[in-house]
């Protein structure tokens, strides 16, 4: 009786352990931006040069990524492979771009015709629209496209400037349940 009681203690210590792991939430803070963002439960964050070179940006450009026009990335999680968060940012000169405004719709825009191009068979909807993130106001684009098999790809993306740099948010998902938990993860961000 004594061992099975002990094994029964030894179950629970285990399974409890097991529990506030699994429910913890890391906080990640960028002084840059003064921005805090808690990582959802299950997720991995993953090393911006790490998530750079992933992302096929060449390792001789990632130490001076300004002089080369290519995004610096701030923080990257995610769990499995078609369910993360990015954040990123680059310089933004008004002068050579024009109106931020006028940007967010041709980057969406080429977002939209490059998946139309690579998928023509997939049925895509788009929306754009500004959305607050605690007290800051975000130009936002969703792409949802569903493939032929069924499998729908949901791509959020948020952005706006700050002085001359231009902050971005990115979530992208196929699994619904995470999708929730990485949206939320960025709509409850704080920027102070």
């Amino acid at each position: 009786m004594k061992k099975l009681s002990l094994l029964f203690a030894a179950i629970f210590v285990a399974t409890a352990s097991f529990a506030q792991t699994e429910t913890e939430t890391s906080t990640f803070y960028s002084a840059e931006f003064n921005w805090h963002i808690d990582l959802p439960p299950g997720f991995e964050q993953i090393e911006a040069a790490v998530w750079d070179l992933q992302k096929g940006v060449p390792d001789s450009l990632l130490t001076d990524s300004l002089d080369h026009g290519y995004p610096k990335t701030i923080l990257a999680f995610k769990s499995a492979d078609y369910n993360y968060f990015e954040s990123n940012w680059q310089h933004y000169d008004k002068l050579e771009r024009g109106d931020y405004q006028d940007h967010c719709q041709s980057v969406a825009n080429q977002l939209y015709q490059t998946f139309a191009d690579q998928f023509p068979e997939a049925q895509i909807d788009t929306a754009s629209s500004n959305q607050l993130v605690g007290t800051l106001d975000f130009e936002k684009f969703v792409l949802k496209m569903t493939l032929p098999n069924g499998v729908t790809l949901n791509s959020y993306m948020y952005s706006r400037l700050f002085g001359d740099k231009e902050f971005s948010a990115n979530v992208f998902y196929v699994n619904n349940e995470l999708g929730t938990m990485l949206l939320q993860s960025w709509l409850y961000s704080r920027f102070e």
